[in-house]
């Protein structure tokens, strides 16, 4: 829809913009892919409508055959700049004279977009003032941790998780466009579809950058209190401040799914979304009966918290044997029993970054615990049987044993 008025922008700050000559935004004008008010202006979202252009055409797509599908209304540009921010407001200077001003900073200016997965822009484009803000300050942490290797890894974590979450949430609309059209969406007109469908999309797109920010901030202080935790329950253990060992410790356990990454790879993120989604169903059924709780899904993997050792052992061996049953990849899990912190529903400590480190050199269709667990669980349910020493990362040597049902067939 159309901006208000007092937004609007004339033909030469539009091609500003872009990095387009002027001339360029005439020739779409008059094609009819833009739209001029009376006064000459056009809408700031037509900033996105002509770069989406100007990418078919890079790509081989003629002007004329867009034009053409635009007016037997197959496609349509309109709604176009919905799906995008609002343009900000640009800086005053181009991006090399941004890079300029960076000073010895210069150097590592192209780094951080390789980490951000974006292309770098070129050097007489302007950039957004806020986007000059934000990577300036980027480059000053990066630098000031002395460390920039590190700090561009840390920066192309950001990248990459944003990158697969963009693609993720594009997918799922592209499967309900297809849902709807399959149903009773079929010969309606471009901007009927939209206001079906892609409006409520729009806005959930609108609403993902500042959800993907709050997400990105909880999951940090997750992170950053969970290795706090760890590292601090490790020094007061080490240090003879507290005991090492409750008397009916509570239980953890990590059950991953084998083959993800590769799954991931071969079939998209989409399906493998469903697949994670799928486990975390299947997991809920197979542990609630033995007063399991999943605390939270991993990707590929759950966490799972019990009241004590023997409910995760016989839960984890039940729902290893469920996934190939449920459609799912087949999997191995660690479990672990010990002190739990627990803050808003999720659970921190030693013991859970002990089951995740035996889930991880778990062979396939296995579950291991440590030797002190098996020793506790009770006599005749399980069969246990000691497996070659593990060093587990962060860790050290632990003794391991794998576990099986009674009446489990041997492997």
């Amino acid at each position: 829809m159309p901006s208000p008025a007092s937004r609007r922008i004339t033909a030469d700050e539009l091609a500003l913009r872009l990095g387009v000559e002027p001339e360029r935004v005439d020739r779409l004008a008059d094609a009819g892919v833009i739209e001029r008010d009376a006064d000459g202006r056009f809408d700031p979202g037509d900033v996105h409508r002509v770069r989406l252009v100007n990418a078919f055409e890079e790509t081989g797509t003629p002007l004329a055959a867009l034009i053409e599908a635009s007016r037997a209304g197959r496609i349509s540009l309109r709604y176009y700049d919905e799906l995008h921010p609002a343009p900000g407001q640009l800086s005053g200077r181009t991006y090399a004279e941004f890079g300029a001003s960076l000073g010895e900073r210069r150097e590592h200016l192209t780094r951080p977009f390789a980490a951000f997965g974006l292309a770098e822009p070129e050097p007489d484009v302007r950039l957004p003032e806020a986007d000059e803000a934000l990577i300036a300050a980027v480059l000053d942490i990066v630098v000031a941790t002395g460390q920039p290797d590190l700090g561009l890894r840390a920066v192309r974590t950001l990248g990459e998780g944003a990158r697969r979450a963009a693609d993720s949430a594009l997918g799922l609309y592209g499967e309900a466009v297809a849902r709807e059209e399959a149903y009773d969406l079929q010969g309606l007109p471009v901007d009927a579809l939209f206001e079906k469908l892609l409006r409520p999309w729009a806005r959930f797109v609108k609403q993902s950058s500042e959800l993907a920010a709050w997400l990105t901030s909880r999951q940090l202080s997750r992170a950053i209190d969970e290795y706090s935790i760890v590292e601090t329950e490790r020094i007061l253990e080490t240090d003879g401040y507290v005991a090492t060992r409750l008397e009916a410790p509570p239980a953890v356990a990590f059950v991953d799914l084998t083959g993800f990454t590769r799954l991931t790879e071969e079939r998209g993120d989409e399906v493998a979304a469903g697949i994670a989604l799928r486990l975390g169903e299947v997991t809920a059924e197979v542990v609630a009966p033995l007063g399991g709780r999943v605390v939270k899904l991993l990707g590929d993997g759950v966490l799972v918290r019990f009241d004590e050792a023997a409910a995760a052992v016989e839960a984890t061996l039940l729902l290893l044997a469920r996934l190939p049953a449920a459609d799912l990849p087949t999997g191995h899990a660690g479990v672990a029993a010990g002190p739990l912190i627990v803050r808003e529903g999720d659970v921190f400590g030693r013991t859970v970054n002990m089951a995740a480190r035996i889930a991880d050199v778990a062979p396939d269709g296995f579950l291991y615990v440590p030797a002190s667990v098996a020793a506790e669980l009770p006599s005749g349910a399980f069969e246990t049987r000691p497996v070659a020493t593990q060093v587990l990362q962060g860790i050290g040597v632990v003794p391991l044993v794998d576990v099986i049902r009674n009446d489990e067939p041997n492997r």
